[in-house]
């Protein structure tokens, strides 16, 4: 009998250090990404924002030092 497949977490999350988080005004959640449509929270491109939305990323923040950052966001 075989072992059942272990469920992980598919988001990658990147340490942040805590000096930049407080020291620098960042660019990196959705609401700052030209893909990002406002009315509905979600992504021109298709991609799901529940993990890069800012009030998830500092929550996550808060919680272990870590964020979850979008590899395909654009600033204008």
């Amino acid at each position: 009998m075989s072992t059942p497949k272990r469920v992980t977490q598919s988001i990658k999350k990147d340490v942040v250090s805590p000096k930049d988080y407080l020291n620098y005004d960042h660019r990196w959640s959705c609401e700052d990404c030209t893909h990002f449509k406002n009315e509905n929270e979600s992504c021109t491109l298709g991609y799901v924002t529940s993990h890069h939305l800012k009030r998830q990323q500092e929550h996550d923040f808060e919680l272990g030092g870590k964020v979850a950052f979008c590899r395909f966001h654009e600033i204008d």
